[in-house]
């Protein structure tokens, strides 16, 4: 049980293994990062990490499950502990899907699950969807398979919620490249405390994910500090008809504040209404880092229903 955990597993990462996963594309040799935790009897889980830019650290919880199971982190290329190429034209999301089978490869997994967060949830889709093979099981946490729909039904109802004209600053800056940049930055951290993180001060979690931030890349496929904005690569991207192809198990959890909506959530589960579903309370987007205990306890009986 969670209970039994030491609150480190929940803060620092205990690698019982790091190496690095050669990634050939065209013709360049790029090196991959990936950590192991644990080495239990029942099938591990591959996790990915959400951005894009962002890095492993925050989903360091996870790992609680490993006395039971292995549990595998790996960073994206241009994140984290991976290769971090100045070259824009790698980030792309038809890429980052393809990728992840060059990393299930590398390591050698038949069987597994497989657990995405944010971003995570878009790739572990598309990817589910092109190379299911293996996969016993797929949790989608604060899920977005569209960011069309995310942008016309999701993004305006929290900016309705953000306070004063910290919507219109925002949306003011990031548009038309106006206004003052402190008001602007003020107005981003009200969104952040309402529906991005509500621990603070920041564990060190989500200091290890800011301070290796990959900006630029994530400039590149997203366009906006805020993110209530997609202007970048990612801004037509919609993997919703993969979700609906999907027969397997499938887990969808999200923070009760999460910037992806319990009702945005529960479009998601309209689509593979076969899946299990559930609202983390006294969470916001990072769920991991908000309310890990409640998370990994569904996420374990998630797991353990659904081992082969």
């Amino acid at each position: 049980m969670l209970s039994k955990f030491n609150k480190n597993l929940f803060n620092e990462p205990l690698y019982s293994e790091e190496g690095f996963i050669p990634y050939t594309y065209n013709g360049v040799i790029y090196k991959l990062w990936y950590g192991k935790i644990g080495n239990g009897i029942k099938p591990p889980v591959l996790v990915l990490h959400g951005g894009p830019g962002g890095n492993h650290y925050n989903l360091v919880a996870f790992q609680a499950l490993s006395d039971e199971r292995t549990v595998i982190f790996y960073d994206q290329l241009g994140c984290g502990n991976s290769d971090i190429p100045d070259n824009n034209r790698l980030w792309t999301a038809e890429r980052y899907f393809n990728e992840v089978e060059v990393v299930r490869k590398g390591l050698g997994l038949d069987s597994y699950h497989l657990v995405g967060h944010s971003w995570g949830t878009t790739l572990a889709t598309a990817f589910a969807y092109k190379y299911p093979e293996g996969i016993q099981s797929l949790s989608l946490n604060s899920p977005i398979v569209s960011f069309p729909h995310y942008l016309q039904y999701v993004s305006v109802k929290l900016k309705a919620l953000l306070p004063k004209n910290a919507a219109e600053i925002i949306d003011t800056y990031e548009f038309k490249s106006q206004g003052d940049k402190k008001q602007y930055e003020k107005a981003v951290m009200e969104h952040i405390k309402r529906f991005v993180v509500r621990t603070w001060p920041l564990p060190e979690p989500m200091k290890r994910l800011i301070a290796a931030k990959n900006h630029q890349l994530h400039k590149v496929m997203v366009g906006s500090a805020s993110e209530l904005n997609v202007f970048g690569n990612l801004a037509k991207v919609d993997v919703s008809e993969y979700l609906k192809s999907l027969s397997l198990p499938i887990l969808l959890t999200c923070g009760e504040h999460d910037l992806c909506t319990p009702e945005f959530t529960q479009w998601h589960h309209s689509l593979v209404p076969h899946a299990e579903m559930y609202v983390i309370d006294k969470s916001a987007h990072m769920t991991p880092i908000d309310n890990p205990v409640s998370l990994l306890a569904i996420q374990r009986q998630f797991l353990a229903m659904h081992d082969k």
